[in-house]
């Protein structure tokens, strides 16, 4: 069953803020070995999800993770990448944000997943907990939405262990 958070406030569907973002690969986003370089790839998620968390909560956010990144096929030049971003999860004071890569071949129209990412953005807004709900509309996203509580458990165990990474990098 979908739980939804933060239910005592105001709730948005996933299309009142999602971005959607078409790009041709260039010479200039390859790397050596000739297909796209992964920063690029991050650079338009990190790009796309600002947009899509100021959107939500229509207030100042930062990227405080990159929560996973999972590449699945190159991207070559020339192909058509578009990115899809969305709002996977509400926290008290964050917003995860959930981003897939298809690429295009722009001769056929045969289109591929080639990546996807979660990233988590801090709400810089002065009231915890008023961050509104989000309300998946398709299929899709209601299923990556309804994973987030796993996701948000494995990504506390993640920060204790940097908490302690940290210490020690003094």
């Amino acid at each position: 069953m979908l739980k939804l958070q933060n239910t005592s406030i105001n709730s948005k569907k996933v299309s009142e803020s999602k971005v959607v973002f078409t790009y041709g690969v260039m010479p200039t986003d390859l790397n050596t070995g000739g297909t796209m370089y992964g920063a690029r790839l991050f650079e338009i998620a990190d790009h796309s999800s600002g947009t899509c968390a100021i959107r939500h909560t229509r207030g100042r956010v930062a990227t405080i993770s990159c929560d996973s990144f999972t590449f699945l096929k190159p991207i070559n030049l020339g192909d058509f990448l578009t990115a899809t971003t969305f709002i996977s999860g509400v926290g008290n004071s964050s917003v995860e944000v959930f981003t897939k890569f298809i690429k295009e071949k722009p001769m056929t129209g045969e289109t591929e997943l080639a990546a996807f990412c979660f990233l988590t953005f801090k709400y810089k807004g002065t009231d915890s907990g008023k961050i509104p709900a989000i309300i998946g509309e398709t299929l899709e996203e209601k299923n990556i939405i309804e994973g987030y509580e796993n996701r948000r458990e494995i990504n506390k165990i993640r920060q204790r262990n940097n908490a302690q990474i940290k210490e020690f990098l003094k």
